[in-house]
Formats: structure tokens, C-alpha cells, sequence
């Protein structure tokens, strides 16, 4: 009897410890639950470039995730969120945007205070509550430095004026076709641009490569005024183009 009592003294500590223990989860699992539920409500989602909409994570289930709100013509004027049907919080600052087979469309995480994600085709999307107050735009070249274009590379063919210094217009004409071919138009007299004889284009890592008849190129991002501007660091008279 002195040693069954002995054994019930040393097991009832452990089973306190894992009470314990049990306790201890509990608050984590609530907190989890508590961030899903804070979660759901009016969101905007934006693309740059002046491109944002009013989204609704709501909380019934669909699918492997929960419903979604989405205006048609948010979906039309971002190409990127057509197939999303629902949403799903992955942890702490972690929202998920699925399609209607549960996989990931769009993975918004925290990157210094604001929700944003990448889309398949390299474009920045950001997320913020709608009771948020609306943050100041970073410097253009700051921004795009980081993030990249904010247009889809399908986007990019087509008539462009090309700019020089305080981006004013020189009257020359830039085409980007289809395919990668790049043509200036004969009447150009901005002699720079005319040296240069652009005939391709391509697209790679958020940038535009404009390639000169002669085998050179040079670098171009797209800024905050829906413009391309040429790489500073490649000295040179400052070049840009805007689409017409």
C-alpha cells in the first residue's frame, strides 16, 4: 500500500503539469480564431497606377476557404483576381486569396506595415482595411525600384510618345508590337532616340529592355506616372515614353 500511495504522489504532479500545459494552448488557439474573425469586413485592394477596388472577406465557408465579395469591375480591370473565390488567414498578417479549387491566387503578407502580394505575371498588389486611413504614396523610383511595374506584360505593346527632361513630349512616336519587335516613327527628330534606332523589346525581372539596332540596349522601369523611365544608373540624357 506505501508504494501505490508513493506512485499516486509522483503521477498527480504530471497530470497537473498537463492540465496545465492544456491551459496554456488554449489562448493561442483563441487568438487564431480572434485574428480570422477581425479579418473579415470591407478591404481595398489595389494595383498601382491608380488601378483599386472595394473587396468583402466575409465568414461563411466556401470551399477550403471562406466567401469572398469581389465587384465585377475589379475583376476586369485586374486581370490577376478574376479566378479568386474565396480567402483563407495562413497565420498572423497572412491572407490568402484562392481559387474555387482552394489553391493560392494571391498570398498578401506584411512588408513594412502594409498587406501586399505578387501576381503571376510579377505585379505588386496591396491590401488594406477600409477603416485604415490611406497612406502616403512613396517616391516613384523608390517604389518601383522595390516592387516592379504594376502593369501585366500583355499590356505593354502599343504607341508611345517618348519624353525627355520634366518628361516632355520631343513629338516622336515609339511603337511596341507584339512579339518583341520596336519601331520608331521616320518623322522623329529628336536626335538621341535616332542614334539609338530602337527594333526590340522584352521584358524580364520588372523591367523593359529597349535594344538598339546596333546590339545595345537599355533599361527602363515604369513609375508612378504611368510612364517608363530609363535607368539612372546608366548615365545618358534623361529618356522616358508614355503610352498614347
Amino acid at each position: 500500500m506505501k508504494r501505490l500511495s508513493e506512485f499516486a504522489r509522483v503521477r498527480a504532479p504530471r497530470k497537473a503539469w498537463l492540465a496545465i500545459a492544456i491551459l496554456a494552448a488554449s489562448p493561442a488557439l483563441a487568438l487564431d480564431a480572434k485574428s480570422e474573425q477581425s479579418a473579415t469586413g470591407v478591404w481595398r485592394l489595389s494595383q498601382g497606377a491608380g488601378r483599386e477596388c472595394t473587396i468583402q472577406l466575409r465568414s461563411e465557408a466556401r470551399g477550403q476557404g471562406r466567401a469572398i465579395g469581389i465587384p465585377p469591375g475589379c475583376r476586369h480591370a485586374m486581370p490577376g483576381v478574376a479566378k479568386v473565390a474565396g480567402w483563407k488567414l495562413q497565420g498572423p498578417d497572412r491572407i490568402e486569396l484562392l481559387d474555387k479549387g482552394g489553391a493560392s491566387v494571391l498570398a498578401f503578407a506584411s512588408d513594412n506595415g502594409e498587406l501586399t502580394a505578387k501576381g503571376a505575371r510579377g505585379e505588386y498588389y496591396a491590401l488594406v482595411a477600409a477603416n485604415e486611413p490611406r497612406k502616403p504614396q512613396r517616391a516613384p523610383q523608390a517604389q518601383h525600384a522595390a516592387r516592379g511595374p504594376s502593369v501585366p506584360a500583355g499590356e505593354i505593346p502599343g504607341r508611345y510618345s517618348i519624353l525627355r527632361e520634366t518628361n516632355k513630349d520631343t513629338g516622336c512616336m515609339l511603337t511596341l508590337h507584339p512579339g518583341g519587335k520596336a519601331q520608331l516613327a521616320p518623322a522623329c527628330r529628336d536626335n538621341g532616340i535616332v542614334v539609338f534606332d530602337p527594333v526590340g523589346w522584352s521584358f524580364s525581372g520588372g523591367r523593359l529592355i529597349l535594344r538598339a539596332r546596333k546590339g545595345h540596349h537599355a533599361n527602363f522601369e515604369y513609375t508612378e506616372d504611368q510612364s517608363w523611365q530609363k535607368d539612372a544608373k546608366e548615365g545618358g540624357k534623361k529618356l522616358g515614353f508614355r503610352k498614347m
